[in-house]
């Protein structure tokens, strides 16, 4: 991360206007409408929104699919909070050059996409959980033609299955005793799991 990104993103205005952005959806909304809706100084709003979509954070809603009467520039949140974490940009390159990420992704593309299946299946038919799931048709990105809600929800049983892998999983912590990553006196992470 830079430090013009580290700076933009540590100030609360920024993530007012990116809520609200998020809020709106795919269709996104003007600088007018945050301004009016969080009472905002224009030029504060104007600054952030400039910095975040030279960051890439946000895009303008395209001309092309827009009403001809909305003449205002929307913005839309490019990114999701799930998607969104920093890696080294060299380790990233070395791990793609080596062939390391193809041969991650061959291995855990099936299981990974199988288990979204069954997940999605179960918060389909299960009244309690059918609140958590994302909103079908409706708010799917004109940049990337998906839905970010739905990659955030997909995105959030990964990482949180990833994370509790890594801090309780007992075959873990054996993984990295076995490569000198963690002492024999080191706590057992285990926790009881239905």
């Amino acid at each position: 991360m830079s430090y013009n990104e580290a700076e933009i993103l540590s100030k609360e205005v920024t993530w007012k206007i990116m809520d609200n952005m998020r809020q709106a959806g795919a269709k996104g909304i003007t600088a007018e409408d945050i301004i009016k809706k969080e009472n905002l100084s224009p030029s504060v709003v104007y600054a952030a929104l400039k910095e975040l979509y030279r960051l890439q954070y946000v895009f303008l809603y395209p001309k092309s699919k827009k009403d001809k009467r909305d003449r205002k520039k929307r913005f839309v949140c490019e990114k999701g909070t799930w998607g969104k974490y920093g890696i080294d940009k060299e380790f990233d390159a070395t791990l793609s050059v080596e062939g390391l990420l193809d041969m991650v992704n061959e291995e855990i593309d099936e299981p990974v996409l199988r288990v979204f299946k069954t997940i999605y299946d179960e918060f389909s038919n299960n009244r309690k959980l059918h609140k958590f799931l994302p909103t079908k048709h409706t708010n799917i990105c004109p940049n990337c033609l998906r839905s970010h809600e739905a990659m955030e929800f997909f995105y959030a049983i990964i990482l949180r299955s990833i994370d509790l892998m890594i801090t309780e999983s007992e075959e873990f912590n054996k993984f990295l005793k076995a490569r000198g990553y963690a002492s024999d006196d080191s706590p057992v992470l285990e926790k009881a799991r239905p």
